[in-house]
């Protein structure tokens, strides 16, 4: 008996491998392992030495396809954010944060997807902004609140990208509050349109959110906004949130430069107002394993102006393994303003430096 179920297991299992080459499907795991020592001179007043990511965030997921033939694909993503350096889930609770979709791709028609997904304001234009383009999570703009980092994901959402023709690419996104009664209550949605042409690209974005929840218990520096004080343990709630932005990349030889305008147009139950973001930089690859980069950006919001700079050189070891070296500066001013740099915490003072050393794997 027991040989008769090692027979029928072997045989179900070559049937599976069978069956999926014959649908030439695969299934990736896949992810990201970011860590490093990093200094931050004014934490609430006093210095911080600590470990954490600072290059990239931690992930690991899964992914797949299959072939079902004409140029047309079945597609999914899974993908959760974890902390290396303590081994929890970013968000408690909640397996695959970052997306959870599946859908079907299309050589001729383009991407449709369905699920957890993030906008495009992170999808597209992140990829024109310094935080990304440098890989330094203490440049996040104020607050995240125009989504350069994934913190935000549209539930519930229906997400199509179009081929691309003559260097034109566009897509819509739209999510559903799943809400009996109030169609608009968390409803999202979400457009962009993309040039690419030899060294240049562009693109613009939009992003419309109702009951938008804002993460600012430790992301801003301010003591309040638009009435309402802050920081707040959990966050706010935002009656609405609009973000849109233009993005231009350049690459001239051996140099990428880089630029975006955002504004993030915020109404709370205190006041509304405006969040305006002016970023650039350039990324020098000095010889093919050496990068050295710098950036920065400007951003006023309800009294408060932050001026970030930053600097990062990496060095890449292999195909899958990077040491990096960084330094980024931040002064505040106006009158409602303390400066803050994200997944470090707020200043007592108008200023504030990091500097982090580390290393990150991708597999």
């Amino acid at each position: 008996m027991a040989i008769y179920g090692r027979t029928m297991a072997g045989a179900i299992a070559a049937l599976s491998v069978i069956s999926v080459a014959n649908a030439q499907s695969s299934v990736t795991l896949y992810g990201i392992a970011d860590t490093a020592v990093q200094y931050i001179s004014n934490v609430g007043g006093h210095g911080l030495i600590q470990e954490g990511n600072t290059h990239a965030p931690d992930i690991f997921g899964l992914k797949g396809v299959e072939d079902l033939g004409g140029g047309l694909r079945t597609i999914f993503d899974l993908q959760n954010e974890y902390l290396l350096n303590n081994g929890r889930q970013l968000v408690p609770g909640t397996l695959f944060n970052r997306k959870s979709y599946v859908g079907l791709q299309s050589d001729s028609y383009g991407t449709l997807t369905l699920g957890h997904q993030p906008s495009f304001m992170y999808d597209i234009l992140s990829n024109y902004q310094t935080p990304f383009l440098l890989g330094n999570i203490l440049t996040l703009h104020q607050g995240n609140l125009d989504e350069i980092a994934n913190f935000f994901q549209f539930n519930n959402a229906v997400k199509y990208v179009s081929p691309t023709f003559g260097g034109f690419s566009t897509g819509a996104e739209f999510a559903f509050g799943n809400v009996a009664g109030n169609f608009s209550e968390s409803r999202d949605y979400s457009f962009f349109i993309q040039y690419k042409g030899g060294p240049l690209s562009l693109a613009a974005t939009y992003a419309n959110e109702n009951n938008r929840f804002l993460e600012l218990s430790s992301f801003i520096g301010l003591p309040s906004l638009f009435g309402t004080s802050l920081p707040q343990a959990e966050g706010v709630v935002a009656n609405k949130l609009v973000n849109w932005g233009l993005g231009a990349s350049y690459q001239l030889k051996s140099v990428l430069l880089h630029a975006t305008f955002t504004q993030s147009r915020i109404t709370l139950a205190t006041g509304r107002g405006n969040a305006n973001t002016v970023d650039a930089g350039a990324n020098w690859t000095i010889v093919p394993d050496d990068v050295l980069s710098v950036g920065g950006w400007v951003e006023n919001l309800d009294g408060g102006n932050w001026k970030t700079i930053t600097v990062s050189n990496a060095y890449i070891l292999s195909k899958r393994t990077t040491v990096y070296q960084q330094v980024t500066y931040q002064h505040a001013s106006g009158a409602n303003g303390y400066a803050s740099l994200a997944a470090a915490g707020v200043a007592s003072g108008r200023s504030t430096t990091g500097v982090s050393v580390g290393i990150q794997h991708n597999f």
